[in-house]
């Protein structure tokens, strides 16, 4: 392994301490497990050449498992919250046996740190996601992300979402805890980029419009689409006190435009065609690439929205294990916030 993979590695998982890294002057703040502590436990390349999407996430969520000391979810606080209606594959040992003599309803305790989230994945598949260097697609490391963490948050008891989108808004799985909630998922997330735009801010307001109460909505997406068309979907959400967790994936290739010569480039969304030196192009993309990421990561500073940026090169542990270890923290700090705002009433 070359010390130039390892300093990649670490921009694209902790926001990068090179001043070059767009994400490393943003104010974004990277909480949780420190990257350099965790192992992938499984070869990216053989990970991402399982065809099968369901068996890969699987694969994926026993290594989260086995990396999590324990679970953003082990045990339950002291401090009730509220009851809900019992959903088939829901653990019976936190149902409210009185309740339910009294009612002959079946009810779930919750309390303050567990009251379940509903979490809607929203997910990039436009035109752009196709592409890809390392021998598969900036699609197929971005629908194993958010399948992953989909996975392990139903695991958790969360109540999880699919909203799919390219140039429009795409299909649905509305939130739901059953155990085949995720059944549905997999065709959808499968199937092949495509459109002739990316419809990120028409995207946003649909996950708005569909989240009913405080919630968790994570994007995953290239983001390369202008901030202008998203930053106010964006501030709506965070207003209405949705937690928002954004994946920026980007092909190694989009980073570091290491083409060579000349070199002919073809439109993904649309029907350009460029014959260029590379060479003499490299500075000035490189430029362009870095102030949008800059703007990119600086709106989502300024909406508290956690920002990841992800090469398709790098491992996928450690980016997920900090998402949830940082998730878990800010869900207890939303519910003792909670508790001094019921406390002053």
């Amino acid at each position: 392994m070359s010390l130039g993979w390892v300093q990649r590695w670490w921009r694209s998982i902790s926001g990068g301490s090179s001043a070059s890294d767009p994400t490393s002057r943003t104010g974004v703040a990277h909480e949780g497990v420190k990257p350099s502590e965790v192992r992938p436990w499984m070869d990216l390349a053989a990970l991402m050449a399982i065809q099968s999407l369901e068996l890969r996430i699987q694969r994926m969520v026993e290594g989260l498992h086995r990396g999590l000391h324990r679970s953003v979810r082990r045990g339950y606080s002291a401090e009730f919250a509220e009851y809900r209606p019992y959903t088939p594959g829901d653990d019976l040992r936190h149902l409210d046996w009185g309740r339910m003599a009294r009612t002959d309803r079946a009810f779930l305790r919750q309390y303050e740190d567990e009251s379940d989230w509903t979490c809607l994945m929203v997910v990039d598949l436009s035109a752009s996601m196709a592409f890809g260097t390392v021998g598969y697609s900036k699609a197929d490391y971005a629908r194993t992300l958010a399948g992953t963490l989909a996975t392990f948050l139903h695991g958790q008891g969360d109540s999880v979402g699919l909203l799919r989108f390219a140039a429009g808004v795409g299909d649905l799985v509305p939130a739901g805890h059953a155990p085949r909630q995720l059944a549905r998922w997999w065709s959808l997330l499968a199937a092949d980029p495509s459109g002739s735009g990316t419809g990120l801010g028409a995207a946003l307001e649909e996950a708005r419009r569909i989240m009913r109460r405080p919630g968790l909505v994570v994007l995953v997406s290239d983001l390369l689409s202008a901030p202008d068309d998203w930053t106010e979907p964006l501030r709506l959400l965070r207003a209405a006190r949705h937690e928002v967790v954004v994946f920026e994936v980007l092909d190694p290739q989009e980073i570091e435009f290491s083409f060579e010569g000349d070199t002919h480039f073809v439109g993904l969304e649309d029907a350009r065609r460029l014959d260029l030196d590379a060479a003499r192009a490299r500075e000035g993309y490189l430029a362009r690439l870095q102030a949008h990421r800059e703007s990119v990561a600086g709106v989502c500073a300024r909406e508290s929205a956690l920002f990841w940026s992800a090469r398709t090169d790098g491992p996928l542990e450690p980016l997920l294990l900090e998402t949830i270890t940082t998730l878990k923290r800010r869900r207890q700090q939303s519910a003792g916030a909670g508790r001094a705002r019921g406390a002053g009433q």
